[in-house]
């Protein structure tokens, strides 16, 4: 294996904020850049990275496993699989349902299809200046990853309740 670094085009560059950690090039999200910019803490981000898991395992099926020491083994079978992978849609249905549609297809847009402020910003507010809507979608998302950190929070305090009963 050869030590050379590969980096990206100046056409990527052009395309999209990157930014190198350790010899590895990754392109800077949305929520990214407004964890660095200090518009949402950690909550807020973990909220978004959860959310994101849920939708992604809840639409496909599909999970990334986080690195293991090799003691942490996936158990269970395909029923538990299917059954683990209906709560995780009923969550992401009940979120919807606590926070709203707009909100929903904000999380969606944002997380899922991981679109910029601005592709945000051409699609919500076409007839608006394109910094002005891009400042409004900004501040929308800041306020959105919070209310789904808080919605996280009370969705474990209601699982916490019904384990006392």
């Amino acid at each position: 294996m050869s030590d050379a670094v590969v980096r990206p085009t100046a056409e990527r560059y052009g395309h999209s904020d990157i930014r190198e950690v350790s010899n590895t090039f990754r392109v800077v999200n949305a929520v990214q850049s407004m964890y660095d910019a200090g518009d949402i803490g950690d909550d807020e981000l973990s909220a978004a990275d959860r959310w994101y898991r849920e939708y992604v395992f809840a639409s496909l099926g599909v999970i990334e496993n986080s690195r293991s020491d090799g003691r942490v083994r996936e158990r269970g079978d395909i029923h538990t699989w299917m059954m683990g992978r209906g709560e995780c849609s009923a969550r992401i249905t009940r979120i919807r349902d606590m926070l709203g549609l707009c909100v929903h297809v904000r999380l969606e847009m944002l997380l899922a299809r991981e679109m910029s402020f601005s592709a945000m910003a051409r699609h919500l507010y076409p007839a608006l200046s394109e910094g002005r809507a891009r400042m409004k979608v900004s501040a929308q998302c800041a306020l959105v990853l919070e209310q789904l950190a808080h919605v996280y929070e009370v969705l474990s305090q209601d699982k916490t309740r019904k384990k006392i009963r």
